[in-house]
């Protein structure tokens, strides 16, 4: 599991207790083999091992308030990633799914983007850093891959999660409520507040400006302005 992998040194080591079964003996051999690149910062992170076959994709989406580095050790992989100023035009469920960090889209090429965003083929020894709120797809150029995740979650993670899951509970509720006009209500409600903000935002720190959390405020609004509400 993702929890059992630590740091160790400049390696990585499983900490788990023996599994009587052995249904851990591959991971067991492979994590001590790994190489964790030089350059990562101190702090603890989150490890993750990606195996796979030519083809393989792993669809359009985005880790949100976690920033990661991708390191290829065996095959090809493509990663293509979203610029900031395209994020509106991701399809991500949001409000009709409880996976709302992945885009209905699947695929960055259905989208119409005014920029074609970024590309990278990673090979092995190639480590890709992701930055926050970067949406991507992840493919297998060539395989068998073998790759793993480095992931750095901010303080605001957890809680960003328990949030949005909160509120797809909460707009599942209102919709089932009577006719269904709370949850339009609802969505204008945010909506409204999220563009009174984005306004003020926009005139103190111009262009450039803004935090995270109006980032993700502008991607929710978009969504919500693409319901039609009334």
């Amino acid at each position: 599991g993702k929890a059992a992998v630590v740091r160790d040194g400049d390696g990585l080591r499983y900490d788990a207790p023996e599994d009587a079964e052995c249904q851990d003996v591959l991971v067991r051999s492979f994590v001590p083999r790994v190489p964790v690149p030089l350059f990562l910062p101190e702090e603890p992170c989150q490890v993750a091992f990606w195996l796979g076959s030519a083809g393989n994709n792993f669809g359009l989406h985005s880790d949100l308030f976690c920033e990661q580095f991708l390191a290829q050790h065996q095959g090809a992989k493509e990663v293509l990633l979203l610029l900031p100023e395209d994020a509106a035009e991701v399809q991500f469920p949001f409000l009709q799914s409880p996976l709302w960090y992945k885009s209905s889209a699947r695929t960055v090429a259905s989208l119409k983007l005014s920029l074609p965003g970024l590309r990278a083929v990673l090979q092995p020894g190639d480590v890709l850093f992701i930055p926050l709120w970067w949406w991507h797809e992840v493919r297998t150029v060539h395989g068998p891959s073998v790759s793993s995740t480095f992931r750095f979650h901010t303080e605001d993670a957890e809680r960003f999660a328990k949030v949005m899951n909160a509120f797809y509970q909460f707009h599942k509720n209102a919709k089932e409520y009577g006719s269904g006009r709370l949850a339009r209500h609802i969505r204008s409600y945010f909506a409204c507040a999220f563009d009174a903000e984005g306004r003020a935002e926009g005139t103190k720190q111009g262009k450039s400006g803004g935090r995270l959390w109006l980032l993700a405020a502008g991607l929710v609004l978009g969504w919500m302005l693409r319901q039609g509400f009334r």
